[in-house]
């Protein structure tokens, strides 16, 4: 009998297609590192090495070997519909492990497997930034020959308790139901998550199983959401200078030290540093786009394992990384780009950057570790309407 796994996924995983005259082709150019497995060079030595061989160079630092662009600045293998010329010549089975999983990424803990999209692939960013509904979830059962994907296959394993592991998927359903509840504002929902994760950062240590379910079924009422939520909002009172600075530092951190070498863009941030108070209305105008991005992110990361540090500090990081995203859609807009596909492609850019490179959430990391959660939230969240 085929051996079967357990997945719990958005639905939008399912109805995912590449659309190659759709997409911009973003995994292909801008310089990318596209990296080959050893069992890729292999299969292209044996079958076709003139013509794909001399387009391969050896990656000394990772001990790999990855795909040249060239003077182009895009994979060579593209046709000229931006349809890989490798695929549609030997199938699926010819691409490199990078090439036939993206844009999924998949984490396992215990028994579970999730699996999401990243937002870099424009035609999956389109797709889930622009739907109107709350994001969907649900299981699926998937055989061996589409789970490994003959061997090609991108695992990220979480690191928690057997204990732990459990109660990942509830969690993260408890922390999703926050970040979608619309009655809320973005903000609003991000303090809630925030008084939620500190409870919950109490519960870990020592796992306290009991505690979690209780804590779960709190947050699930409604009586909650009528009488302990205003409460958390009226405690958050938001200071619009220390957002500014903490903005300003964190993008001082990131251009600093090169890990982004543009000016223009840097300018256009500044720029929207004097209208930020108008920020608010311009979120809540664009409520359902940033929800969608907030859950992905949230799902994808497997927050609050993937970052270093105490869990307080994984949320912290969790919502400078947003704000700074929300700065610069509203600082885009605020130069004129107002269309889906200046949104579309501005978070395709910048997810290329947060969620491809480690680099980025280091120095996130560490503009906002030593600070104290609800401290924080003052600097970044408006609890009132």
């Amino acid at each position: 009998m085929e051996k079967k796994y357990f997945y719990f996924q958005p639905q939008y995983v399912s109805k995912f297609k590449c659309d190659g005259s759709k997409c911009d082709a973003h995994c292909c150019q801008e310089c990318w590192n596209i990296f080959i497995d050893e069992e890729t060079y292999e299969q292209y030595a044996r079958l076709d090495p003139q013509k794909i061989l001399p387009h391969l160079k050896f990656h000394s630092d990772k001990g790999e070997y990855f795909i040249d662009f060239g003077d182009k600045k895009y994979c060579p293998f593209l046709n000229e519909k931006k349809l890989c010329s490798l695929q549609l010549a030997r199938g699926e089975k010819f691409l490199s492990k990078t090439c036939a999983t993206y844009p999924r990424i998949t984490n396992h803990f215990g028994y579970f497997l999730e699996r999401s999209l990243i937002l870099s692939c424009p035609v999956a960013a389109e797709m889930i930034l622009l739907e109107r509904e709350p994001m969907q979830f649900e299981f699926v059962e998937v055989p061996e020959k589409i789970h490994s994907l003959d061997g090609k296959f991108f695992l990220q394993v979480i690191e928690a308790t057997d204990k732990l592991k459990a109660h990942v998927i509830e969690i993260q359903a408890a922390m999703i139901s926050i970040l979608q509840e619309r009655t809320l504002s973005i903000d609003q929902r991000l303090i809630v998550l925030g008084f939620f994760v500190d409870r919950l950062a109490e519960i870990f240590s020592p796992f306290d199983e009991d505690a979690l379910t209780k804590l779960i079924a709190a947050y699930e009422s409604k009586k909650f959401l009528a009488e302990q939520v205003p409460l958390m909002l009226k405690s958050v009172s938001f200071d619009e200078k220390k957002f500014v600075g903490l903005m300003q530092n964190l993008l001082e951190k990131i251009f600093n030290d090169k890990l982004i070498n543009n000016e223009k863009l840097l300018q256009t941030i500044k720029d929207a540093f004097p209208r930020v108070s108008e920020k608010k209305f311009f979120v809540a105008e664009h409520a359902s786009f940033f929800e969608n991005f907030l859950v992905n992110e949230l799902f994808l990361s497997v927050f609050p394992w993937k970052f270093e540090g105490s869990i307080a500090q994984n949320f912290s990081a969790f919502v400078a990384e947003y704000k700074l995203f929300e700065l610069i859609i509203f600082a885009v807009a605020l130069k004129g780009f107002t269309g889906e596909k200046n949104f579309i492609d501005t978070a395709g850019w910048f997810t290329t950057r947060f969620d491809h490179s480690k680099e980025f959430k280091r120095q996130t990391f560490s503009v906002v570790k030593d600070d104290e959660i609800f401290l924080l939230m003052s600097s970044l969240l408006e609890g009132s309407d």
